[in-house]
């Protein structure tokens, strides 16, 4: 992953390379391949170089259009481009060994702003047309690339990372008290917020004009879908293979050797074993490789379930340990990067799995993330199958979740969950956020005068209209996705990770395999009561049956529960920063940490408390941003 920023002034001044130098020094580390500034007139552009394919290693950005006066700078990786290729034809297309960027640009002149429709893969572009003065951003709409924006009625800037916007243009700080809300809320929604007032996030596939002092945006990705609802089990199975072998290899396009995370669940395990094989067939042209994780004694250990992996594709992957919880260097990396500090449980693999990799100078690592997301399945199409009257598909799938129960049963429990979001704006609401439930009560352990000042329950219900979507099927599938937990949770973790020169790539949000999940049958995704229903039947004989079979998930926790008890150790929840500020009860955040402490130092042997405990950690990782990033 590289990263790109850049500067407009509203006004035409010119931008001097001074201040693109300024925004450089003040970015996070990045840019392991150089730092390349471009300026003209009113606007500049930088791009931090990281090359991870053959054919980035040794472009030069910012692409300036042959045909236009376009000027391009890009983050990613298009994974279709072949297909672009001959879509430009011999007239328009650059060579074969292009980098993706000057694909991209040379799409951008032949289609304009609607180039980006026919894109896959993982990006966030910035194209300045200097003839009409007007900057373009684009974010792909199942990638990782971030980009945030700010505006002050002068000047216009934009950045992959908020330290080089922030620090770099002299960014007043101020706190946006209303996503920090939702965060301390446990109940994330905003996908345009940033934590810094004034600084804006560009949503996932969402777009951005810059013209004439003006800010225009809008969503160019949110459907229609096509509904694949009809297909037959064995035809859903066909086609996630043929996607999911197309995505794998996409992914596998690298510089230098390819390395996958591998835990030993479903997900990880199918990216590495379908990776054997396509190099076995001879359809990737090197071994990926494995590495995992391994916790001996811990609950969360999946030490014989990664290893009944390694002896079905005939591999040994790598092992790497656990990475205890430094305070002072999660502090460090909020001053570094102005980045959430990177939760406890997700230090024990990022790290030392980078550390590794680091070594030998490996910079690309695969992971199973998004499994979950598109896999688990749900009955969300419940309601859809009720409205249109499909009552024997509908008591048929219900049927199937509880096999041995009465019929009056299954009908009382096939019945409410889809009847009730027809009928009732609390449960169309829950159905629509799958990562919230706004039928429970508000959050206790905030303060009710802040929730009320900032607005918060009116946050919860603001998103962006994606007027493609069908169904509450296809509305509900595309918001766990688009969550906004995504950028809180996940953005820290590949921020560090590129850091650390590893840029992470993620199979199961290829954009087509993608398009694939969203319109497929509920019925196939969760059958017999069963996630994963629908990859479990895909990975037939690719995954050892333990792993294939497997209804189990480690939770990893015991060693984010020693962390907080350090960090409770070091400052108490009364002296954190929210609490200070007025905007969380410390003893509520102090009794939902309590079960969890009393169970591991019980041995972590019982079963896990089921209270909410994610504030904690929340409340926590504020206080530190706070203090090391805002600097409170």
């Amino acid at each position: 992953m590289s990263a790109i920023a850049g500067v407009v002034f509203a006004d035409g001044r010119a931008v001097e390379d001074a201040l693109l130098a300024r925004i450089v020094g003040a970015s996070a580390r990045r840019g392991f391949d150089g730092v390349t500034r471009w300026h003209g007139g009113p606007a500049g552009l930088i791009r931090f170089a990281h090359a991870t394919t053959v054919e980035a290693v040794g472009e030069v950005q910012p692409f300036v259009s042959r045909r236009s006066d376009a000027v391009m700078v890009f983050d990613g990786r298009i994974d279709n481009r072949a297909e672009l290729i001959a879509l430009l034809g011999p007239s328009d297309s650059p060579p074969a060994s292009a980098p993706d960027g000057e694909i991209a640009l040379a799409l951008f002149d032949r289609l304009g702003d609607d180039f980006v429709q026919r894109l896959a893969g993982d990006y966030a572009i910035a194209i300045w047309q200097q003839q009409h003065r007007r900057l373009l951003l684009l974010r792909s709409p199942f990638g990782w690339r971030p980009l945030i924006w700010t505006f002050d009625g002068h000047r216009f800037g934009f950045a992959t990372e908020p330290r080089g916007l922030v620090l770099g243009l002299g960014i007043e700080r101020r706190l946006n008290e209303g996503a920090i809300g939702e965060f301390l809320a446990a109940r994330f929604v905003t996908e345009t917020d940033t934590f810094w007032h004034g600084v804006h996030r560009l949503p996932q596939g969402g777009a951005l004009a810059f013209e004439g002092g003006r800010v225009r945006q809008w969503a160019w990705h949110g459907g229609p879908f096509e509904d694949l609802s009809q297909l037959s089990l064995d035809e859903h199975v066909e086609r996630f293979r043929t996607l999911f072998d197309q995505s794998l290899i996409a992914a596998a396009r690298g510089s230098g050797p390819v390395t996958s995370q591998l835990s030993g669940g479903l997900d990880s395990s199918s990216v590495v074993c379908r990776m054997a094989e396509l190099h076995r067939d001879g359809r990737i042209d090197r071994p990926v490789g494995a590495i995992s994780a391994r916790f001996p004694g811990e609950p969360h250990d999946e030490t014989v379930w990664s290893q009944a992996v390694e002896t079905h594709a005939g591999i040994t992957a790598e092992t790497v340990g656990s990475q205890p919880f430094d305070r002072d260097t999660a502090r460090q990396w909020c001053a570094d990067s102005y980045q959430l500090p990177l939760r406890p449980n997700t230090l024990d693999t990022t790290v030392p799995v980078c550390r590794q990799l680091r070594q030998d100078g490996r910079r690309i690592l695969l992971t199973g993330e998004g499994g979950d997301d598109w896999l688990n399945g749900s009955f969300a199409h419940w309601p859809d199958l009720l409205a249109r009257g499909q009552w024997r598909a509908l008591f048929r799938h219900g049927a199937e979740q509880w096999p041995d129960a009465p019929a009056h049963v299954i009908a009382r429990r096939t019945l409410y969950p889809a009847l009730m979001p027809l009928i009732s704006a609390r449960h169309r609401e829950a159905l629509l956020q799958p990562h919230l439930d706004f039928r429970l009560d508000p959050p206790d352990w905030i303060r009710p005068d802040w929730m009320a000042r900032i607005g918060l329950e009116a946050r919860w219900r603001d998103g962006i209209a994606r007027q493609g979507l069908r169904g509450f099927t296809q509305r509900s599938r595309y918001a766990v996705f688009t969550h906004a937990r995504r950028h809180i949770g996940y953005e820290p973790v590949f921020a560090y990770a590129e850091s650390q020169g590893i840029e992470t790539r993620h199979p199961f949000h290829d954009l087509r395999l993608a398009d694939f999940f969203m319109g497929a049958s509920g019925s196939l995704l969760r059958k017999h009561n069963c996630r994963k229903f629908l990859l479990r039947e895909a990975m037939r004989g690719t995954l050892p049956e333990l792993v294939r079979t497997r209804t189990t998930k480690a939770y990893f926790v015991g060693h984010i529960v020693d962390a907080v008890d350090g960090l409770f150790e070091q400052r108490a929840p009364r002296d954190l920063l929210p609490a200070t500020l007025g905007w969380i009860d410390p003893d509520r955040i102090a009794a939902l940490h309590a079960p969890f402490s009393k169970w591991r130092r019980d041995g972590s042997t019982g079963p896990i408390p089921e209270t909410q405990w994610g504030p904690v950690w929340f409340a926590l990782a504020m206080d530190m941003w706070l203090e090391n990033a805002f600097g409170l």
